[in-house]
């Protein structure tokens, strides 16, 4: 045990050599530009080789880069030694910041080099000083393309993490949800012709709240294929998707009634996701709907680049001030025994489209749900 206490520390230790190299560098900065403000910029002002007045304004812009410089380093290092970046990805930072010092630095001595052989003049102040900036510069750039590096690094593992668990959550909801609900919707409608007149207000709840759960793991697996599949976009003929969608929710709703009417032709950039969009309004409209006979009227239009898809219904329809809310994840209507995830996940989709969705009243009465797409020209 203290041998692997001792191996844990050492490795620690070796992790944090990268964040002090990084504060080591501008303290060594901090240091070498001290003792050329002092020693050399000194020298040349008391020897009237600068102009005074020049000279102070040209030290408080060189003492401002340079100890800017140098703090920044210093405080990175101590930033870095704080962060939550592994050893490698820190080792990675600071390789990026030497690479950038040397690399800038390297480029200065090449231009200052190429103007002596050419013969021309170069002062000991400004060569000093323009190595003293580059090297700060440099190794500042070299940091930030180095963190840049790693924090992208950590976000796509953090993403391909996520999408590997949610494409677990996705077969847990399938095999073990989703098969378990379909068992007790089976037993409940065998147990339909057993159950007195006493009994079937507790049945018609478990129906109910059957189909409530079935619908929720279904919208979640619709969300979760959405985010961890990235499927691409493609041409898709609405008209089909529509006709369809009023297809099933006539067979499930036989009491609503249900009009469809999308011209022919009409291509909008979507996937195969996009008949969810069309199962969930129409299963909004005639749920949500307190009419004796629920109608559901579908149309579609184009407008110019885009297309404009209409589903609204005759219910009671939803107030200007919580329509906003209704896209939230878990809202969802006082009287609803479902899940509310409906139009999130609706409007989810559509914006993966680079398409826009809103509530409108219905003339005279109910909702109408306008979903604008991306058109395909024929």
């Amino acid at each position: 045990m203290d041998a692997d206490r001792r191996e844990r520390t050492s490795g620690d230790r070796l992790a944090n050599v990268p964040a002090l190299v990084v504060s080591g560098i501008g303290l060594v900065l901090a240091g070498l530009s001290l003792w050329y403000l002092i020693v050399i910029r000194a020298y040349y002002v008391s020897g009237s080789l600068l102009d005074p007045t020049a000279a102070v304004v040209l030290e408080i812009i060189e003492i401002s880069l340079l100890g800017g410089f140098s703090f920044v380093l210093v405080y990175a290092g101590y930033w870095l030694a704080g962060s939550r970046f592994g050893g490698r990805r820190l080792w990675w930072a600071g390789l990026w910041t030497l690479i950038g010092l040397t690399g800038i630095v390297a480029i200065v001595v090449l231009v200052n080099s190429m103007q002596l052989i050419r013969g021309q003049p170069l002062s000991q102040p400004t060569f000093v000083q323009t190595i003293l900036l580059a090297a700060g510069g440099g190794a500042i750039a070299g940091l930030l393309i180095g963190v840049s590096t790693v924090k992208e690094t950590v976000e796509a593992r953090r993403a391909e993490q996520q999408r590997d668990a949610l494409m677990f959550v996705n077969e847990l909801l399938r095999h073990n949800v989703l098969n378990g609900m379909q068992v007790i919707k089976g037993n409940a409608e065998l147990l339909d012709e057993h159950v007195t007149e006493a009994g079937q207000p507790l049945l018609e709840t478990t129906h109910e709240r059957s189909e409530s759960i079935v619908g929720l793991v279904q919208n979640v697996r619709v969300l979760v294929d959405s985010v961890s599949r990235e499927k691409p976009l493609r041409d898709v003929e609405l008209g089909a998707v529509v006709g369809r969608a009023v297809s099933e929710g006539r067979g499930a709703h036989p009491d609503a009634e249900f009009e469809a009417n999308v011209p022919d032709g009409l291509t909008v950039r979507a996937d195969d996701l996009l008949s969810a969009v069309l199962e969930n309004l129409l299963s909004n409209a005639v749920n949500h709907n307190d009419a004796d006979r629920p109608r559901v009227a579908v149309g579609a239009e184009p407008n110019g680049e885009s297309v404009v898809l209409r589903v609204s219904d005759n219910g009671p329809g939803i107030p200007e001030s919580e329509r906003e809310a209704y896209f939230e994840a878990g809202r969802q209507h006082e009287a609803s025994v479902g899940q509310g995830l409906g139009l999130y996940l609706v409007n989810t989709l559509v914006e993966r489209y680079g398409g826009t969705v809103e509530i409108t009243d219905n003339e005279p009465r109910g909702t109408t749900v306008e979903v604008e797409l991306r058109r395909v020209d024929g």
